[in-house]
């Protein structure tokens, strides 16, 4: 219907209709004041009016036949197909559409909070980077009854769909959120939200919810990219779209080793290859390549200088996206740069201060940069913000105990990061060990560090702190001292 009213417009139908209309009462004012004059019959004014009345839908017609232009009737095109220039590419990357919130609550009130909240959740996924969020409206009369997931997702157009209820007794609210993926109808995520309820707290409870939310579902370590990641990592790259080579790669964040940085490598340059304009697979270049330098994973000539210019590009193409501001923020770290590594996490904060993987990667290097309280507050609560963090926050936690002694909870925090394949976490943990005047342990854990990492020396796990602490020398030398308490290099 809406293509029929854009077509009476564009063939003019409706000037040809007023202009008509205008014509004719001046017409019938001129014969109403002249026929008079003449003696002419009543019947000749009333046959003149029913013939203007008559020729109001022929006019019509012939306007949408033909089109009057530069003088000459010609008959109207039809519309033109539309160039392939001019039709918006669909993205590649992730959708999704959030169905509106039902209310099972006998209490009507919380049909305006329902509403609240899942709006506020529209708006906090539109924040991803990555995501390709419907808009409320389109999903709007949706949520009444359940709905077959593949046969609204191919409705909608979208990968996936969220679903929520919320539901109040006494005292205490439980919303209850879930995830379903419209290719196969099943759901993937579902979680519930419980709260004391009162008057002064309301629109606390709902932006926390929505924040959990969002940050579960569409930071880089959520359920969504956790799921796009796990279905492509197997997959040959070749065979994969920029977006899907960029999937990869994140994998690489959770599970750090030699060969996970090697794919991921291979796929982001084959993202760029593919779409030289994405400024995503251009700023995570930035990481993979600043990796090769800190840990010595598959090095090429000048990492630091191709990680800080990818992440330059990033930034440039998309100065609006805030991964793209804190991994230039990584660079400048690992650089040595202070001052601008705080100006860029800044802006990245001030983009979006309520993602979760941002939040908890600027507040580990804003504690490994000498902030320790501010920076593991902002891990702290990245890890409230989505229950899929990478096991690294653990490390950061590890360290900012080790740094104040602290080292029984430091080797907690450890155990629970039990990164095996990362060598800064076996320095770290073997120096915890030799702290805690754990020799047994911190031998076996030597042993392992040479199986990752063979002919680790003591000068190479310095030169590994140093480039991870580049502003903490104080705790470098710590760890080091624990290192030689445990026998690194002491041939025992």
């Amino acid at each position: 219907m809406r293509n029929f009213f854009r077509e009476l417009q564009r063939r003019k139908v409706y000037t040809i209709g007023v202009a008509y209309v205008i014509v004719g009462w001046l017409l019938l004012q001129v014969a109403d004041t002249v026929l008079p004059i003449y003696d002419a019959p009543e019947w000749v004014l009333r046959t003149f009016t029913t013939l203007l009345f008559l020729g109001f839908p022929v006019a019509l017609v012939l306007a949408w036949i033909y089109d009057l232009s530069n003088g000459k009737i010609v008959r109207t095109p039809d519309e033109p197909e539309p160039a392939m220039d001019d039709i918006i590419e669909l993205p590649t990357g992730p959708s999704i559409a959030v169905l509106p919130f039902r209310n099972l609550s006998s209490d009507s009130d919380q049909d305006l909070f329902a509403d609240a909240l899942c709006g506020d959740i529209v708006s906090g996924l539109t924040q991803s980077s990555h995501l390709f969020v419907l808009s409320a409206g389109a999903t709007a009369g949706m949520g009444e009854e359940d709905l077959d997931a593949m046969e609204t997702g191919a409705k909608l157009g979208v990968n996936y769909l969220l679903k929520g209820t919320v539901q109040k007794s006494g005292n205490l609210l439980r919303v209850a959120a879930s995830l379903m993926e419209t290719t196969s109808g099943v759901q993937i995520w579902s979680q519930n939200y419980d709260r004391e309820l009162s008057a002064e707290n309301l629109f606390i409870i709902q932006d926390d919810i929505r924040e959990q939310i969002v940050a579960t579902l569409s930071d880089l370590h959520g359920v969504i990219y956790s799921t796009q990641a796990h279905r492509n990592v197997h997959r040959p790259t070749n065979n994969l779209n920029a977006w899907e080579c960029l999937s990869v790669a994140l994998a690489y964040d959770k599970y750090i080793s030699r060969e996970n940085h090697l794919r991921a490598r291979e796929s982001l340059e084959r993202a760029v290859d593919i779409d030289p304009e994405f400024d995503e697979a251009w700023a995570h270049l930035s990481w993979i390549y600043t990796d090769e330098y800190v840990y010595g994973f598959n090095p090429l000539p000048d990492p630091m200088e191709r990680a800080l210019a990818a992440a330059q590009k990033g930034v440039r193409l998309a100065p609006g996206n805030y991964h793209n501001h804190w991994l230039l923020s990584r660079v400048h770290y690992f650089m040595g740069q202070r001052d601008l590594f705080l100006a860029e996490a800044q802006n990245a904060l001030d983009l979006n201060s309520s993602d979760g993987t941002t939040l908890g990667l600027i507040g580990m290097y804003m504690a490994f940069s000498g902030d320790w309280d501010r920076g593991l507050a902002m891990v702290e609560k990245a890890k409230l913000l989505n229950p899929n963090f990478p096991d690294y926050y653990h490390l950061d936690t590890g360290c900012g105990a080790f740094v104040k002694g602290n080292y029984q909870d430091a080797l907690d925090q450890m155990l629970k990061a039990n990164l095996v394949d990362f060598p800064l976490f076996q320095i770290i943990l073997i120096a915890t060990y030799a702290r805690l005047n754990r020799s047994e342990d911190a031998y076996r854990q030597l042993e392992d560090l040479q199986r990752i990492q063979p002919g680790t020396t003591r000068e190479i796990a310095l030169q590994i702190l140093q480039k991870m602490f580049p502003f903490q020398p104080e705790f470098v030398e710590d760890v080091m001292g624990g290192l030689a308490a445990a026998g690194l290099d002491s041939g025992r």
